[in-house]
């Protein structure tokens, strides 16, 4: 065959690896803090979570815990009062300071993501309203299959150890936060499980290549290749499938119930093209061995008839 027919092999092979390496980064992203931070699945942003505090506060509040909970939030409040009568081109940086000194004030953190396989939390720099703020992470945490990502218990624990020592019903939690992220914690374990089998078939795709360059002539090369790189082609497919719509979910969920609470929630754009730039290569791959298989199968039965008819003028 000629030099170019198995060049072109080459191709497949390549997209193979590259499917393969956005796999794997797509499921390790996050698993060590401060990796692919900003490759998350999904963000929830907690700097606002508690400002249903400073609007019950009144500053005429004394008493025995005037210095405890009605000092320090006061001195949000009152930090507050004086700012927000500012600028209106002011109003982004008044609010993403009364954000972090929310936060801190009551002990949560500004944010928390969600990965494939561990979750993480921390601050935003330098506020939570600045343009494409950065992330300062305090910590990470894996997630397995009987320990996934709970909210609810995080947030109440960080409340109690916080300043104000404060508990989920001062801030008016719903219990329907935690039924949103139980839900796509199921799916992140199915995406956990498609996303190991396409990166699987992915590499396996790409060293199949790499012995079809010896053999490019071979239908059974050419069958096997095509088997899979549809086994890895569909397996990211279906983690693709199951990652957006269980986020999408997931986020409308969230941003409804966590509004009246000051939480929100966003899906993380750049995982997103991960998995789908994954699943389109590995797409290319499956539609070239499939072509590659009916060329190679129509080129024997070619030869097969020619030969029989030279065979059959030899003897007439």
């Amino acid at each position: 065959m000629k030099l170019s027919g198995r060049l072109i092999i080459l191709l497949p092979m390549v997209l193979a690896v590259v499917a393969f390496v956005l796999s794997m980064l797509s499921l390790f992203a996050g698993h060590k803090q401060g990796f692919m931070e900003d490759y998350a699945i999904v963000r929830l942003n907690t700097s606002m979570i508690g400002h249903g505090l400073l609007d019950d506060k009144k500053s005429t509040d004394k008493g025995k815990d005037g210095d405890k909970k009605g000092g320090l939030l006061g001195d949000v409040k009152d930090w507050w009062d004086d700012k927000k009568g500012d600028a209106k081109d002011k109003i982004n940086d008044v609010t993403g300071h009364i954000a972090d000194k929310l936060a801190k004030k009551i002990g949560v953190s500004e944010w928390y993501s969600l990965h494939v396989m561990d979750s993480c939390e921390g601050f935003y720099a330098p506020n939570t309203t600045a343009p494409n703020p950065g992330f300062n992470i305090t910590n990470c945490t894996s997630s397995g299959p009987s320990d996934r990502f709970n909210l609810t218990e995080i947030v109440d624990k960080e409340l109690k150890v916080g300043p104000l020592k404060l508990n989920l019903a001062d801030i008016k939690w719903p219990d329907s936060i935690q039924d949103s992220i139980d839900s796509l914690n199921s799916a992140l374990l199915a995406l956990f499980i498609f996303y190991a089998l396409g990166a699987g078939f992915s590499g396996l795709s790409a060293l199949c290549s790499l012995f079809a360059i010896w053999k490019p002539d071979l239908r059974r090369m050419a069958l096997i290749n095509f088997v899979i790189a549809s086994l890895g082609f569909l397996s990211i497919l279906i983690g693709s499938i199951i990652v957006t719509v269980a986020a999408n979910t997931a986020v409308k969920s969230l941003n409804k119930v966590g509004e009246k609470i000051g939480m929100s929630a966003i899906k993380g754009t750049k995982f997103y093209i991960l998995s789908w730039v994954a699943t389109g290569f590995m797409g290319i791959v499956m539609l070239f061995w499939m072509g590659k298989f009916w060329v190679v199968r129509r080129e024997r039965k070619r030869l097969g008839f020619s030969e029989k008819r030279v065979k059959r003028d030899v003897d007439s």
